[in-house]
């Protein structure tokens, strides 16, 4: 089972909700500036500019080993934090965090979620 955060947008009606998968994002590590692309995640994309520019002109001071290793580790921390990123993204644009439940899928952590609060079946 997965742990998804499920949030909604109540004034966009019962269907507006989003669950969040809290695992790592192999997507997100590998692809990061196209993972927050296609999330609209544009504060974290300014900051992988950053680092990816920061590292770029740093690597001639500590070499290129060093500047992908700490890329690396950008890109691992990434992975493992994607949900939260994608979660905090969320509520910036006004969603309601709602919390995490465990489920299977995405679709079952909706279903479930819709039916605890609005009493619908799947």
């Amino acid at each position: 089972m997965t742990l998804f955060g499920l949030y909604s947008k109540p004034e966009n009606g019962p269907e507006a909700i989003e669950a969040v998968s809290e695992k790592f994002r192999w997507t997100a590590f590998f692809f990061s500036p196209l993972w927050a692309l296609s999330k609209g995640l544009w504060l974290y994309l300014a900051l992988w500019l950053a680092i990816a520019a920061a590292l770029g002109m740093g690597q001639q001071f500590m070499g290129a080993d060093a500047a992908v290793a700490l890329y690396g580790l950008f890109a691992l921390w990434t992975g493992f934090a994607a949900g939260a990123i994608e979660g905090r993204a969320l509520k910036a644009r006004g969603w309601i965090d709602h919390g995490d439940i465990a489920a299977f899928d995405r679709t079952q952590a909706e279903n479930l979620w819709l039916k605890k609060h609005y009493g619908a079946r799947p």
